[in-house]
């Protein structure tokens, strides 16, 4: 044999044992050269976790006791609740962050809204005071970005309701009706 030849022969044999053999998920295998391909597969499942794993977000009961205690729920939606929960409703106090933005910060009796709270709106609006069967129903302050308030009496989730405005110090008598706000 010649040179070229024996050198050939020894690189060919070279690269042929630098191949390894990788498992696929039904067992099978494929040969893989130790080309930049395995290089790259090896930098992706580097720090042990799937690239699909990482875009997708764990839902369900994350922290603490969901059933019965305080813990920690994310919704499929993104909505996250955070605080009390007896037979696996919202019960006692917490805090809802809604995936738009929104949040109620109050009481829960068997899932819905009850008592007192604060619902923050994603347009920067803010309500404070009483909260029947999950809705805007009772005594509050609906404050507006603006900085303009409304002190009164709500009911039907804040579409009803009469208070006094105060803007800019002065005062006076509106209605709420349909969520328009109407002032003398």
């Amino acid at each position: 044999m010649n040179l070229k030849a024996i050198t050939l022969f020894c690189i060919s044999l070279f690269i042929f044992s630098c191949s390894s053999s990788v498992k696929k998920a039904d067992g099978s295998s494929d040969q893989v050269s130790g080309s930049d391909t395995s290089k790259s597969r090896a930098l992706s499942g580097m720090d042990g976790k799937d690239d699909k794993d990482t875009k997708s977000k764990k839902t369900g009961c994350i922290e603490g006791d969901c059933v019965n205690g305080i813990g920690k729920y994310v919704y499929d939606n993104g909505d996250i609740y955070s605080g009390s929960f007896k037979n696996d409703m919202r019960h006692g106090t917490g805090i809802f962050n809604y995936a738009d933005g929104e949040k109620f910060d109050g009481s829960y009796v068997e899932d819905k809204k009850q008592g007192t709270g604060e619902y923050l709106f994603k347009n920067g609006d803010k309500y404070v005071g009483e909260f029947q069967n999950g809705q805007i129903n009772g005594k509050g302050n609906y404050s507006f970005k603006d900085g303009k308030t409304v002190s009164g009496d709500f009911s039907n989730d804040g579409m009803e309701g009469t208070g006094i405005l105060t803007e800019d110090g002065k005062t006076r008598n509106c209605k709420v009706a349909s969520r328009k706000l109407l002032c003398e």
